[in-house]
């Protein structure tokens, strides 16, 4: 019976490899949130470098290029943090950084419209500009939308099957109950 001492090893061994294999380091690359988000980042840096004035609106355009680089910043640190918990609390982080940018160009949006903020020098007109705010928007709010359903989707498998904290746990759990089984086995059954 000389598989009954190596079988823990082996079993962790091919959990670990299963786990291995089903994980790919450069997978965020594929989500479409994290393409969308970068997307929505390089249209944020065009916007602010043609449109915003980089004195008068220093903080504005920092705030919007800031934000905008979080949205898929947050999605490949979590998604690279190797557990699920980790991977929810950073698409939130990821999704609160899209709400900020949508917030922003709304309010650049009706500034726009309103005439409250004055047009770039060179733009001399407005609807150019409201278009350019209003495609911008309707990339966040759909951004915004699949966020949602990739977190609720992870919420779910988090419920339904744990955490890989959770399954290496109790993977060492039950190597560790094979070791005092076999140690017993050996003290009391040879």
């Amino acid at each position: 019976m000389p598989w009954e001492i190596t079988f823990p090893y082996s079993f962790l061994i091919l959990n670990l490899i299963t786990i291995l294999m089903s994980y790919n380091p450069l997978g965020y690359q594929n989500l479409i949130t994290y393409k969308q988000g970068q997307e929505i980042y390089q249209l944020t840096k065009d916007f602010t470098a043609k449109y915003l004035d980089p004195i008068k609106d220093s903080r504005l355009k920092s705030h919007l290029d800031d934000s905008g680089r979080s949205v898929p910043r947050n999605i490949m640190e979590g998604y690279k943090r190797g557990n699920t918990k980790s991977y929810l609390e950073f698409l939130g982080f990821s999704r609160a950084s899209n709400e900020e940018l949508k917030g922003d160009y709304t309010e650049l949006e009706r500034e726009y419209k309103e005439e409250i903020r004055k047009l770039p020098i060179g733009i001399n007109n407005k609807d150019e500009i409201i278009r350019i705010v209003e495609e911008i928007l309707t990339k966040i709010y759909g951004e915004d939308c699949m966020l949602g359903r990739q977190i609720k989707g992870l919420e779910k498998r988090y419920i339904e099957k744990g955490d890989e904290r959770d399954r290496l746990k109790k993977d060492r759990m039950d190597f560790q109950k094979q070791q005092i089984v076999e140690n017993w086995r050996r003290k009391y059954w040879s």
